[in-house]
């Protein structure tokens, strides 16, 4: 047997799926969530499908996900949490959630959108986390 015709039978195995608590911190998440957040002007918006998107097979095989739906709970998540900080609102039916609903209400997707800056002061959301 020839070296060109040699192949491993063996899969790689894959990793067990992180928690979604866990995957909502994943700096790939984190990093195209945050990516979207910074370059969608309010009153646009952006859907959580599309960071889900943006992930890279090898970016979803770290996470132990098959596809980007499998990332969309994480993504929900990270949603929830940075508007706590007053970085993004949810809207949901194009109308914007209030501070008493949480990822564990919605059912379905939904939309972010950078909350408008106020004052002169711009910043990036990206700075608080890549610190």
């Amino acid at each position: 047997m020839s070296a060109s015709t040699w192949w491993w039978p063996w899969a790689i195995p894959r990793p067990k799926p992180k928690p979604t608590t866990d995957a909502a911190h994943d700096p790939a998440i984190r990093a195209h969530f945050i990516s979207l957040l910074d370059n969608t002007e309010p009153p646009a918006s952006f859907k959580a499908r599309d960071v889900a998107e943006l992930l890279t097979d090898a970016e979803l095989f770290a996470l132990g996900y098959d596809t980007g739906a499998d990332a969309l709970p994480a993504i929900i998540e990270l949603a929830f949490e940075l508007r706590e900080f007053g970085d993004c609102e949810i809207m949901k039916q194009g109308k914007v959630l209030g501070a008493h609903v949480t990822a564990f209400d919605i059912k379905g997707g939904i939309r972010v959108r950078r909350v408008a800056a106020m004052g002169f002061e711009e910043r990036s959301v990206l700075d608080d986390f890549l610190e």
